[in-house]
């Protein structure tokens, strides 16, 4: 019995019980001697009531005693009555059986005997006695007036014990209130809410004991903003231009791969690169560079199409432009026109001053790097002739049967033919990897002749309807195959920003069971698709934790605003950027922006984790980072299924 509460209850009933007891048997006790007291007296005084009339002629009348024991006999409470004479004989008697019916309880009896013994009175004739009469009272009729006794007490006595132990609830209700206040806080805190509590309010000898939980809550949020606001530093001191605001390359990079990664390929990456900077330099001193610099920033950053942009050189912009050909032309034009007057103003004294070239990425496999060098490569096919007309060059392959791909993909996401490619995650301690964490599964579709992976298809799934559909696909058959391993891990399913509001994903996260069985399963979100929206993700995650589903980061670390989804959302774990987690070995300022982030999250009981680590030499380094579980080749290598060639 580990609750405080029942066992204040329990010793209240306990005690309330004792007091019951005890006083029910100290009213029967003391009933029973009145009683007995009674029957005694009442015996006597018959006994003595028949020996004055046997002698009331003055000579004792012996030959009339039956005629007067029998009216005394059938009107009293008598078990026996018998009047001898001189010698002893029997000359008049009465009996009534020991046990008459409709008394007390049996074991009522044998609990309260009555002791009451038979009464004598002699009959006397002058000096000498001439017999005697004895009468013995029945005990019957006083057990039933004990028992009747007994009920009445137990009755009041039971409804008064009922009706304390009620207002003793209410006043333990109310006493434990300061309690509840505490344990509400406490939750807060784990809640990352940090709510200190009245000291005024509590009672008195509880103040000690709330101040110094309130000394505590102010230390831990303390010590969490503190810890933030490192990571920010950090953040801003490895991935942030310190001129323009915009992310450096390392910065820019890994955020375009965990795109790719996603299977976001569409749009155009566009380089931007002014001449003459040199010139300025030496005309017009280096703040007169930065600031144009600057200021060409503010005009990228206030573009609408834009959803990556970054300074890669000195010199070189990079922008990520979310729309068609024609689009993203017309609105590099018009930013190279702007700049062109901006750098003009400055004295560049060139008439085109910035030039810009863009590739897309659709339809391809190709990388981060790949793409950088084709939006190069299209940079450098600028021609000053040209005037402020960017270069867009496509980078993709011409791809046969696109179409028809579109449509097999979208058909295999209907039918719900999904296959999975499974890699379990390990617990990284100091003398290297331990225990399995969780196997993540991540999907492909089950073409029967060939497993379209993710990078292939998320480009014709990025419909919302589709994409839902696809998530919902992958929660149903990775719970099956959860159930199915019968490991206890937790599974790890990867799904979208459409999960976050579909009204069919909802609805089954509203009806899930968990079965400890099967172990916990947990849904893993990419950072960006949370930052999207947090409110809705916020809802999504309390309603996913209260059905014992768990959510799961990944791409983590790649935005400023990172950290509020690990006090918002409680993921169990954050798989950190693989970028981020090569540069962290390589860098000091990104080491010790991960460490930092990787501190916050062990503080929050989320786990640091890891991924594509390919060589074991990197276990003592991920660790001192903060890193507590690792995924990729060096612990456990993907397995991928076959297809089912039944299907071809």
């Amino acid at each position: 019995m580990n609750s405080l509460r029942m066992r204040l209850l329990a010793a209240l009933l306990g005690v309330g019980v004792l007091a019951f007891a005890a006083a029910l048997a100290t009213a029967l006790w003391v009933s029973r001697d009145r009683v007995e007291a009674q029957m005694a007296s009442q015996a006597q005084a018959i006994a003595l009531s028949l020996t004055v009339a046997l002698t009331a002629g003055g000579e004792p009348a012996l030959q009339n005693a039956e005629s007067l024991v029998e009216p005394v006999f059938d009107q009293s409470y008598l078990r026996r009555i018998e009047v001898r004479d001189a010698k002893g004989a029997v000359i008049a008697s009465r009996q009534a059986p020991a046990r008459l019916p409709g008394g007390a309880p049996q074991w009522f009896i044998d609990l309260l005997p009555l002791a009451a013994g038979p009464q004598t009175s002699d009959i006397m004739h002058g000096w000498r006695i001439a017999g005697s009469v004895q009468v013995e009272p029945h005990p019957h009729w006083a057990q039933l007036q004990l028992w009747s006794i007994a009920e009445t007490l137990m009755l009041w006595m039971g409804g008064g014990l009922a009706a304390a132990s009620v207002l003793g609830l209410m006043a333990l209700r109310w006493g434990l209130r300061p309690l509840r206040r505490v344990q509400r806080s406490a939750v807060a805190a784990a809640s990352r809410k940090f709510l200190p509590i009245d000291e005024a309010r509590m009672p008195v000898e509880l103040q000690p004991l709330v101040g110094a939980f309130n000394r505590m809550l102010t230390a831990m949020a303390g010590a969490l903003e503190s810890e933030a606001g490192r990571a920010q530093q950090f953040r801003d001191q490895a991935l942030v231009d310190e001129l323009t605001g915009l992310p450096n390359r390392r910065a820019f990079r890994a955020a375009l791969e965990a795109r790719i990664e996603a299977g976001e390929r569409s749009g155009w990456l566009a380089l931007l690169q002014v001449e003459g900077l040199e010139d300025l330099n030496h005309l017009y001193g280096r703040e007169a560079v930065d600031d144009l610099l600057a200021e060409s920033a503010g005009f990228m950053k206030a573009l609408d199409q834009v959803v990556l942009s970054g300074r890669v050189e000195g010199a070189c912009f990079a922008l990520l432009f979310d729309s068609d050909e024609a689009s993203t032309r017309d609105a590099l034009g018009g930013l190279l026109v702007r700049l062109d007057s901006l750098a003009g103003a400055a004295g560049s004294g060139q008439a085109y001053a910035w030039r810009a070239g863009a590739a897309d990425g659709a339809g391809t496999d190709i990388d981060a790097g790949g793409w950088l060098a084709a939006a190069d490569r299209a940079l450098h096919q600028w021609r000053i002739e040209s005037g402020a007309t960017p270069v867009l060059a496509h980078a993709r392959e011409a791809e046969t049967g696109a179409g028809d791909l579109r449509t097999q993909v979208r058909e295999l996401i209907r039918g719900g033919h999904i296959a999975f490619a499974t890699q379990a995650t390990h617990v990284l301690d100091g003398t290297g990897v331990v225990a399995p964490l969780h196997v993540e599964l991540r999907a492909a579709l089950d073409a029967g002749n060939r497993l379209i992976r993710a990078a292939e298809y998320i480009t014709y799934a990025g419909e919302v309807r589709v994409a839902a559909a696809l998530d919902s696909a992958c929660l149903m058959r990775a719970l099956e195959q959860a159930r199915s391993r019968r490991d206890g891990l937790a599974t790890v399913v990867n799904v979208g920003a459409a999960t976050l509001t579909d009204a069919d994903i909802l609805r089954w996260v509203r009806g899930y069971r968990h079965d400890a069985r099967a172990g916990t399963l947990i849904l893993e979100f990419p950072e960006a698709a949370l930052l999207g929206d947090v409110d809705a993700a916020e809802a999504f995650a309390q309603l996913a934790q209260s059905r014992g589903l768990a959510l799961g980061i990944k791409h983590f670390g790649l935005h400023a605003n990172a950290l509020q989804l690990l006090r918002r959302l409680r993921p169990a774990h954050v798989k950190f950027s693989v970028t981020l987690t090569r540069e962290a070995l390589l860098n000091p300022d990104s080491g010790a922006y991960v460490q930092s982030l990787a501190g916050i999250a062990s503080a929050l009981a989320v786990t640091p984790v890891a991924v594509a680590v390919e060589h074991a030499d990197a276990f003592a380094g991920l660790h001192g980072l903060g890193i507590r579980a690792v995924q990729g080749a060096a612990v456990a290598a993907e397995q991928v299924p076959q297809p089912d060639v039944s299907r071809r």
